[in-house]
């Protein structure tokens, strides 16, 4: 009742009482039982969940219970006459395998698992046998279900179909035939032997008379007793073996061993003459026929005939790889060939793993018969194999060889197209090993190695401290530039990227060309003034542009968009590195920006992406086949073999593949890395400097021209008010042009402040993240949202106009994740609101009141938040805005007078510092 088991189970059907157990190891013992018709107990241990909280041996029982449901489903039941002469059912013929099972249950069962009533004493339980207990469960289970009233309506007679037996005493020789010809008590053995030295035994019968029987291979005839397929006797010690050993094999071994040969003979007709001899024994095969024997093996195992062979003869094919070299011991892979030249690459051909020598290879080449001698042993070549011991070595690039030697495998149908003859034939898409050895093996090794980190000296002029992932970074790029090899850093926006080039830059002392979005431009011409201020540095953007008397040391700064009509000129320059930042402006290989990219030759090129894979893999093939061109192998091949299997088909196997292949040339860090987060703050701010567009520019000239004058004519609080008109009017032309202009359309491409934002919420929504836009103006917020929802994008505006209501399911929904984008006027937004799900917070504008800023930004960075929280400051190059950030930045006392009085600290300069202010200033 503790167990559980009687809930299962109506009440009524369980009779409980306490017997007397006497086990071997416990001794007596009282103990109570519970006794269930044999229906119950079907219904109950069918069904037992294995959770159940029964005995042990209440789990065996159900276990044996579902294996004899199963046999009998599998059709594995025989009528039976009991010692009595009642019609029954038993389960069998159980197979050798089946047979292991019952003796591993049976084995499994404890002591009082297999106690039964004393025959003297029905109150008394002692053990029994336990194989016997299993197989008479399993009979009963077949003849409680075979016996149906379904079966008793259907059959033409009662016997062995009604519920009630019957006596069917005259029934027992033929229940005997049937037994003994479907369980023989001793099932065939099938002994292969290689050619005899001298004649052939006694009893040696042939197949074919092609040759001597001598130099044939033998079939040896032999038995294995049913319940021991240890135990095995050859068909000429048949009659010889003592009875004792001969009883093993049952009462009627010679007819069983006939019966199974005639039954083999029909499942592969080559073992046919056996049958003609008195006595068979052995039976010799020629190559034809030893090859169609050797074909049937399956079938012959399937029919439960054993096929063993000799400890010469080897099963397995010849198994081989390809060896990839250089052409002089000094070359390494990439940097002497590149990777999309010719390799030098041969077979090698292996038997257990050892190379087959160059004799032994010949030897093979040119044997005329499928089983061949080779070391002392015996080896069966597949008609495939011959054919693969004549081809010649495919053509192979350095990229494909790199790839494969990395975990990529290499297919034949990518290797092969027609057979060695030239006549086409089906393709082979087995995988191909590879080995390489020398120079290039030493690179796989370096390779490998390089996810690892290494030291790297501090870079000179480096002004920066910096993390130790960074400083990974830095060691991983420079080991792939000191190979001639490129990679991808695809670090998480806002760990970095940049810095680490600078570094790299400062490391290698080489000429570099970046190339980047136009509005990074001036961005990285800051980050490179701040972190490495001794370096030369060229702007290679706007009409006065040049790349004359480059230093052997400089950095070149320039645009996709000059690169797509300027690029003959910079592929005329030996660069040692090309940057692509945020290349997946180069994600389709056939736009022009790609095409571009890739003829700017260098000694080694770098990717930098947050977000390599954007839509497609074939966005990462384009960005990593310019990086290190040829890993990948070609773009069909590619989105055939990885590509569609991984995103169509959730192929595990292939992406894991492309893991291991791209492991040593791309580089992920992101923000939930346990080993970068404790590495950041708790947050990250950067400016995002962008350029004007040309009607921003010229709103701009003539708003600082016909104010400036006003400015000049005012006094007093005339002048104040007319400032911070100014002031105003910058910002607003800053923002975008249809603020300043009162317009509602058309917004996009006005502004690098809007193009920069369309960039940021783009990563943002890649990586799943939510973003907080803030500006101080309601009417820019406006704008914002109308043009956010024409890209797509699913944004709402929180302003000072709205109800509390409103305000709380506008952050209810942004909270809940509903809603990636929310757009927040400053000051309606800089207090009271809880909106942790963000990660990433853009300042669209500025307020130039740090205090009010960073309230806006503790929005999301607050308690409650998880995540390292990225604040992105747009900041219009060579603007208001741009000399304000310097001095928020640099003078301190003058920020002190920001942080209590806001914007009315400018009004207080004279013209000539207003106008060293507000004058616009663009770069070359």
């Amino acid at each position: 009742r503790q167990s559980g088991v009687p809930q299962l189970l109506a009440p009524e059907a369980w009779k409980y009482g306490e017997v007397e157990l006497i086990t071997p190891a416990a001794g007596r013992r009282r103990v109570t039982v519970a006794r269930l018709v044999l229906r119950d107990a079907i219904e109950l241990f069918a069904a037992l969940p294995s959770s159940a909280p029964v005995t042990d041996s209440v789990k065996r029982w159900a276990a044996i219970v579902r294996a004899g449901l199963t046999l009998v489903a599998q059709g594995r039941v025989l009528p039976w006459v009991s010692p009595e002469g009642w019609d029954t059912w038993r389960v069998d013929p159980l197979d050798g395998q089946q047979l292991a099972h019952v003796e591993a249950l049976a084995r499994s069962l404890p002591s009082i698992a297999y106690a039964a009533p004393a025959a003297d004493a029905p109150l008394r339980l002692v053990p029994t046998d336990p194989e016997f207990a299993i197989r008479a469960c399993w009979d009963a289970v077949a003849d409680r279900l075979l016996r149906a009233p379904a079966s008793s309506r259907l059959a033409s007679s009662p016997v062995f179909a009604d519920l009630q037996p019957t006596r069917v005493r005259q029934l027992r020789p033929w229940v005997t035939d049937v037994a003994g010809r479907l369980c023989r008590s001793a099932h065939l053995a099938l002994l292969v032997l290689p050619p005899l030295d001298g004649a052939a035994p006694p009893g040696f019968t042939s197949a074919s008379a092609d040759e001597g029987t001598a130099q044939q291979w033998r079939v040896e005839f032999g038995l294995r007793p049913t319940r021991d397929p240890s135990l095995r006797i050859s068909a000429a010690d048949l009659w010889r073996v003592d009875d004792d050993v001969l009883a093993k094999f049952g009462d009627q071994v010679d007819l069983d061993f006939l019966s199974a040969l005639r039954q083999a003979s029909e499942i592969c007709p080559v073992l046919a003459p056996a049958l003609e001899a008195e006595r068979p024994r052995e039976l010799a095969l020629g190559d034809a026929d030893l090859d169609r024997f050797l074909d049937s093996v399956d079938d012959l195992a399937a029919a439960g005939i054993d096929v063993r062979w000799s400890a010469e003869l080897v099963t397995s094919d010849v198994e081989r790889r390809l060896v990839v070299g250089t052409s002089a011991p000094g070359d390494s892979l990439g940097t002497v060939v590149g990777f999309d030249s010719l390799v030098q690459v041969d077979w090698e051909f292996l038997l257990d793993g050892i190379a087959l020598s160059k004799d032994e290879l010949e030897a093979l080449s040119q044997a005329k018969r499928s089983i061949v001698p080779v070391r002392g042993r015996w080896v069966r070549l597949s008609a495939r194999s011959r054919r693969d011991l004549l081809a010649r070595p495919p053509c192979l690039t350095a990229g494909e060889a790199l790839g494969a030697l990395l975990g990529n495998p290499l297919e034949l149908d990518e290797l092969f197209g027609q057979s060695i003859d030239g006549s086409p034939e089906a393709l082979d898409t087995t995988a191909i090993d590879v080995r390489a050895e020398g120079a290039v093996a030493a690179l796989v090794d370096r390779l490998t190695d390089l996810a690892g980190g290494q030291e790297v000296p501090d870079p000179p002029g480096l002004v920066a401290e910096l993390r130790p992932y960074q400083r990974r970074g830095l060691a991983w790029m420079a080991g792939l530039v000191e190979l001639g090899l490129g990679g991808c850093l695809a670090d998480d926006m806002g760990l970095g990227k940049t810095l680490q080039v600078l570094a790299l830059h400062q490391l290698r002392q080489g000429r570099t060309l970046v190339v980047c979005p136009t509005s990074l431009v001036a961005n990285w011409q800051r980050e490179a003034a701040k972190f490495i201020p001794g370096a030369v540095v060229r702007r290679y953007h706007g009409s006065d542009r040049s790349l004359e008397d480059l230093a052997p040391n400089e950095m070149v700064i320039t645009t996709y968009g000059v690169l797509r009509t300027e690029v003959d000129n910079l592929a005329e320059i030996d660069w040692d590195l090309c940057i692509a930042d945020e290349a997946q402006h180069a994600k389709n290989p056939r736009s022009r920006t790609a095409r571009a990219l890739r003829k700017v030759p260098a000694g080694s090129r770098i990717a930098l992406s947050g977000t390599p894979v954007e839509n497609r893999l074939t966005e990462l093939w384009s960005i990593i086949d310019w990086a290190v061109p040829g890993l990948l192998g070609s773009l069909d091949n590619f989105r055939r073999r990885v590509a569609v299997p991984i995103e169509r088909d959730d192929n595990l196997q292939a992406a894991e593949s492309l893991g291991r292949l791209l492991e040593p040339f791309l580089l992920r860090r992101v923000k939930s890395d346990p080993t970068i987060a404790p590495e950041l703050p708790p947050k990250t701010e950067h400016d995002v400097v962008v350029p004007l567009s040309p009607e921003q520019v010229t709103l701009y000239h003539a708003t600082v021209r016909e104010m400036l004058r006003l400015v000049q004519l005012s006094d007093g609080a005339k002048r104040h008010g007319m400032v911070l008109k100014l002031l105003t009017s910058l910002k607003q032309i800053t923002n975008h042009p249809a603020q300043y202009l009162g317009e509602v359309a058309p917004l996009a491409g006005r502004s690098g402040k809007l193009d920069a934002l369309d960039h940021l919420l783009d990563n943002a929504r890649r990586s799943g993240e939510s973003t907080l836009v803030f500006s101080q103006y309601v009417t820019m917020g406006d704008l914002l949202v109308r043009h956010l929802r024409d890209r797509g994008v699913e944004v709402e505006l929180l302003h000072g106009g709205l109800p509390i209501p409103a305000r709380s399911v506008l952050v209810d929904r942004f909270q809940s994740g509903e809603l990636p984008v929310l757009v927040l006027s400053l000051k309606a937004a800089g207090t009271g609101l809880n909106l942790t799900r963000a990660t990433q917070v853009v300042h669209y504008d500025r307020w130039w009141n740090p205090a009010v800023e960073d309230q806006a930004t503790d929005r999301a960075h607050r308690i409650g938040q998880d995540k390292v929280v990225t604040v992105h400051r747009i900041i219009t190059e060579g603007t208001v805005e741009d000399r304000v950030a310097e001095l928020l930045a640099h003078k301190r006392r003058l920020a002190d007078r920001v942080v209590t009085s806001g914007e009315s600290w400018i009004a207080s300069l004279d013209d000539r510092q207003l106008e060293d202010l507000v004058k616009l200033e663009i770069g070359p």
